[in-house]
């Protein structure tokens, strides 16, 4: 027990820069300036580029690829750490990074529920990727962790760093966790994509393994995935990061691009004969994939906290369920309205009103949803449900019992359109059930 603390100990001072008494103290670590990013740095040197990259050459290293890359040493070993700056004003397709700070994590904190996300900026968050050598379990790493954050420059004023933090070969993990670990103890929480799933998990092993303590999964988490597949799921489909750049966000990949599963080959490669050539590819995805999720987590919070009427009446909808999902009525019921003023889709133009027909209901707002109802029923071929609510409405709360047989009727006739589908369908035996009732109070 005794040498378990003792190990403990001699732990936590090494991750301080104590190696043997206050002597040895190390300063804070200062990587040396990196040059600010513009078009040429975002055109990373391949072979199709680089004519000094051809097959004869000699191995290419890191060093020599990366300008501005540099190996840091820690008390855990060395890691080579590339920084890339970008100034606020830098266009990322059809945004700029400045964007975001416009608008607040606050934005998410109802939708995923964590109300610690409304007691920040996102300045105080590290925005987080990792490139792994696969989906093997326990024995995956993540050979490369890319981190970005908004700092003061020079002037004062605000940029944004892409830092990406290299293993050359496994046993640069323990430095690479200690560098990583020394700037999470200056931010507060995350922006990932999918990384409440993969990413954190996934870092939090690592530093199990390496016998480090980590708090990952307790810090507030802005994770991208969840609500861009509820905002734009139903106008996009896919909600990769790759595609929403492509669809939502304007922006093109370079050739220099690497797909993502091609990325843990690449770096195999690179442990097997230490030329980095196709691994400034895997930078350059690395790199791509933090700045869009800057432009990506603007879009997200704007979405959430500003909608306009001139969004896509999809988008509305998709916000709107959203919202009503979460009993947060009175904006719902903004958002649905206006999207069934725009050219839905007939699927979803009925989804629409259904929502927003039974958002009324559980507010007592009879009244109002009668005519949506109606709309529907007047547009539907294969769906009863809004004449059962009508018929419900006339029978309950207006107790117009002609109007609820006729509106059942109209019911069972569109039933009886369905052919064999129709005739054992269980909507017609309720059907059926109903217009009974109502023959028998009508009768009485």
């Amino acid at each position: 027990m005794a040498d378990q603390k003792k190990e403990e100990l001699q732990k936590k001072l090494r991750r301080l820069g104590v190696v043997r008494g206050t002597g040895q103290l190390k300063p804070a670590r200062k990587l040396k300036p990196a040059p600010t990013v513009d078009e040429e740095l975002l055109r990373p040197f391949t072979p199709s580029t680089s004519p000094n990259l051809s097959d004869d050459d000699d191995i290419q290293p890191l060093e020599t690829l990366l300008p501005g890359g540099e190996i840091v040493s820690t008390a855990d070993g060395d890691c080579f750490v590339l920084d890339h700056v970008y100034t606020l004003d830098h266009q990322h397709g059809d945004d700029r990074l400045a964007d975001l700070l416009d608008f607040s994590p606050a934005a998410a904190a109802p939708f995923l529920q964590d109300e610690r996300l409304a007691q920040h900026d996102f300045r105080d968050f590290l925005f987080l990727d990792t490139e792994t050598t696969g989906l093997a379990g326990a024995g995956t790493l993540a050979f490369m962790v890319g981190v970005g954050f908004f700092e003061p420059g020079s002037q004062g004023e605000d940029r944004f760093v892409v830092r990406q933090y290299f293993l050359r070969d496994h046993g640069d993990e323990p430095a690479l966790l200690l560098l990583l670990d020394e700037l999470l103890a200056e931010k507060t929480g995350f922006v990932t994509f999918n990384g409440r799933s993969f990413d954190i998990p996934l870092l939090e092993g690592r530093f199990i393994m390496n016998r480090m303590p980590t708090e990952l999964r307790d810090r507030p988490h802005l994770d991208l995935l969840h609500p861009a597949r509820r905002l734009w799921r139903h106008r996009l489909g896919s909600c990769a990061l790759s595609s929403l750049e492509g669809s939502l966000l304007g922006l093109r990949r370079s050739q220099d691009d690497v797909p993502g599963w091609l990325i843990p080959s690449l770096y195999n490669q690179y442990l097997r004969s230490g030329d980095a050539r196709e691994l400034v590819r895997v930078f350059y995805h690395n790199q791509i994939d933090m700045v869009s999720m800057v432009t990506l987590a603007a879009r997200v919070t704007r979405q959430l906290s500003r909608p306009d009427p001139a969004d896509h009446p999809i988008d509305l909808f998709s916000l709107g369920k959203w919202q009503a999902d979460l009993g947060l009525s009175t904006e719902a019921e903004q958002n649905l309205r206006l999207a069934a003023q725009g050219d839905l889709p007939l699927e979803l133009y009925h989804a629409n009103l259904h929502r927003l027909g039974l958002l009324l209901k559980r507010d007592g707002r009879y009244p109002e949803a009668l005519p949506i109802w109606q709309q529907i029923a007047a547009t539907s071929l294969d769906d009863v449900a809004a004449h059962v609510e009508i018929a419900k409405y006339y029978e309950w709360q207006t107790q117009e019992l002609e109007q609820a047989r006729f509106w059942t009727e109209q019911a069972l006739s569109l039933v009886a359109s369905w052919g064999r589908r129709g005739q054992h369908h269980p909507v017609r035996a309720e059907l059926e059930h109903r217009l009974n009732r109502l023959q028998q109070k009508l009768n009485s």
